[in-house]
């Protein structure tokens, strides 16, 4: 009977032991389960879709948190048909957009393109873009939003009825240069003449200008650590990360990088064409298709076969809250092969001593940090020796006094 009694006290005693050191443990899934940093979200980034019945489709390929729509709603002049056919009346993401030359004069009346402007503003203020933040120059041209940890500018440089160039660049840079934000995007509907991929063979620097003295936007969101999107030519091209955009400049860091990592930063950062949304899909051609500082491309093809696969960019950011951490995939619509491009951005301060592996790194230990914290778990001391009992352990060291 004591003997029984006894054995009951020495299970109740080990389990709690087992229960305690279980706590103190904490499993692979305790530690992903667990939420910590910035709140993950995904942005669509879809641009030249018109309203086709394949622009429906391109935003169905992928679920999102918000929309950045880089120009170019209609190509009928037919403000409100985006706005209602293809844009979710019942959305729960939040939007954002800017006017294309689709969407303005001389495409269109100076009417329609002040509908179109309208409609870009009504559904950037309205109840269902409560989680954004948004400031606009006084003709609606231009914009900065807050969403989450992001900071997104949307502007209009070479778009007919918009604010001049030197207007664009005043805002870009009041909104951009003391941003603190992680995340930072210039978005624009047009390109600079290294940025496209040969559809137009005519055109110079729509964005920045071609006149001695004109400063690069691209260079000055460069500076500044900003990602850069862009559309007006259908096709979808990703650079390399760039030092330098007005004389391309690749960065040396991404030279000879297989294209699955982008590491960016102040002074570095990179392009992306996302102009594939639905309207139609442009050919690749002279001498701009073939720049080294392409990193990815996607057009028509030799061909005709990627004529009805339109796409659009889908990107996550803070992954698995990590705001230095972002996944993008370019997605296709009637192709076998959805994913055609896929990269991890990472945020990199110094990536001459710091790898991206060692940011993970140190994510996954604040987050451990964190976790143990909030549950009370500390880690086993480490005992060490006592000097004075060293002399009778039998596996000490002992002096040499000879």
């Amino acid at each position: 009977m004591k003997c029984n009694f006894i054995l009951q006290l020495l299970f109740l005693a080990l389990k709690q032991i087992i229960q305690c050191n279980s706590k103190n443990v904490p499993t692979i899934e305790d530690i992903k389960s667990y939420k910590y940093g910035s709140d993950p979200f995904t942005l669509a980034i879809i641009g030249d879709s018109g309203t086709t019945k394949e622009a429906k489709k391109v935003m169905e390929l992928s679920s999102f948190d918000a929309l950045l729509h880089l120009g170019d709603f209609d190509y009928n002049c037919l403000p409100d048909k985006y706005f209602i056919e293809v844009l979710n009346q019942q959305r729960s993401y939040q939007f954002m957009g800017v006017a294309g030359n689709h969407d303005a004069i001389p495409q269109c009346n100076k009417d329609i393109a002040q509908k179109f402007l309208n409609n870009i503003y009504y559904h950037m203020v309205s109840d269902k873009n409560n989680k954004t933040t948004c400031e606009f120059s006084a003709s609606k041209y231009m914009w900065s939003c807050v969403y989450k940890n992001m900071r997104i500018i949307g502007l209009t440089p070479g778009v007919s009825g918009a604010d001049s160039r030197k207007e664009q660049l005043s805002f870009l840079k009041t909104h951009l240069r003391d941003a603190k934000e992680d995340w930072k995007i210039c978005s624009w509907h047009f390109y600079d003449k290294y940025y496209h991929t040969g559809k137009y063979q005519q055109y110079g620097n729509i964005v920045s200008g071609d006149r001695d003295g004109d400063e690069s936007f691209y260079d000055y969101c460069k500076d500044h650590g900003a990602i850069i999107f862009s559309a007006h030519d259908h096709v979808y091209a990703r650079t390399k990360v760039m030092l330098k955009f007005t004389k391309p400049v690749i960065d040396k860091f991404d030279e000879n990088a297989d294209g699955t990592v982008v590491q960016i930063r102040n002074g570095a950062t990179f392009n992306i064409l996302s102009g594939t949304g639905g309207y139609e899909v442009y050919v690749e051609q002279g001498e701009q298709k073939n720049y080294n500082h392409w990193r990815k491309k996607y057009a028509k093809g030799d061909n005709n076969e990627n004529a009805k696969r339109f796409g659009g960019l889908f990107c996550n950011f803070n992954v698995d809250g990590n705001n230095r951490k972002a996944y993008c995939q370019f997605l296709r619509i009637n192709s076998s092969e959805k994913v055609f491009d896929s990269f991890y951005i990472y945020r990199n301060d110094d990536p001459g001593s710091v790898t991206y592996k060692n940011i993970d790194e140190n994510f996954e230990y604040e987050k451990l940090k964190a976790y143990k914290i909030e549950n009370n778990i500390q880690d086993e001391p480490i005992i060490e020796k006592d000097e004075t009992n060293k002399k009778d352990d039998p596996h000490s060291v002992k002096e040499n006094n000879d």
